[in-house]
């Protein structure tokens, strides 16, 4: 039987990863964390970003564009 915790431990995304799956910086990422804009796992110096925490991230930025009718008066 498989601990839980570990499982949800190999979840969690380093700040390069998350740079790449984002395709920006390292050094954007970690102001993000500093201005607590982005939450992360501190471990030690080490900064972790759960996926649940970049899909708020995310979300809470994104734009709502408003629906361009196609239809001709």
């Amino acid at each position: 039987m498989s601990d839980p915790t570990a499982s949800n431990f190999a979840q969690l995304l380093t700040v390069s990863q998350t740079a790449t799956l984002l395709n920006i910086s390292e050094k954007q990422i970690y102001r993000w964390i500093t201005s607590k804009q982005l939450a992360c796992v501190e471990l030690g110096r080490l900064k972790r970003i759960h996926p649940d925490d970049l899909e708020s991230f995310i979300a809470k930025r994104r734009i709502a564009r408003p629906l361009v009718s196609t239809q001709v008066p």
